[in-house]
């Protein structure tokens, strides 16, 4: 597992940066992700919280050693806004909406003004 420090994310954020991998979601749940490597092969990343230390395992050449690679840090980066909205979701309750009203002045088919009101994008 390799541990998540700023210190030694740097030069995997320049390098991810350059390379823009995509991050896809394999399991929000188990924090399991699939990356593009720079000539496009897939690898898998997994993230994990133990005693208050945030690891990282990538099944890359890098990652397997023990060594930080663009792939954790592009896929750290999706978790953490994956993870935020699965709180943010879980603690709002769902609540019903208002109807949008909107009045305005339009002209109608003789060039007349006249005063239109829409409830949610339709006239009344």
């Amino acid at each position: 597992m390799i541990k998540l420090e700023p210190a030694a994310m740097t030069k995997a954020i320049a390098r991810a940066k350059a390379v823009r991998p995509r991050v896809r979601v394999i399991s929000a749940d188990a924090r399991t992700y699939s990356v593009t490597g720079s000539k496009g092969d897939a690898y898998t990343v997994r993230f994990a919280v133990s005693n208050g230390l945030k690891l990282a395992e990538c099944d890359c050449r890098a990652g397997k050693a023990g060594m930080m690679c663009f792939h954790v840090v592009a896929a750290a980066q999706v978790n953490v806004m994956t993870q935020s909205m699965r709180k943010q979701g879980a603690s709002a309750p769902v609540a019903p909406l208002a109807p949008r009203i909107v009045r305005r002045i339009e002209r109608g088919h003789n060039g007349a003004k006249i005063v239109a009101v829409y409830c949610d994008g339709w006239a009344i």
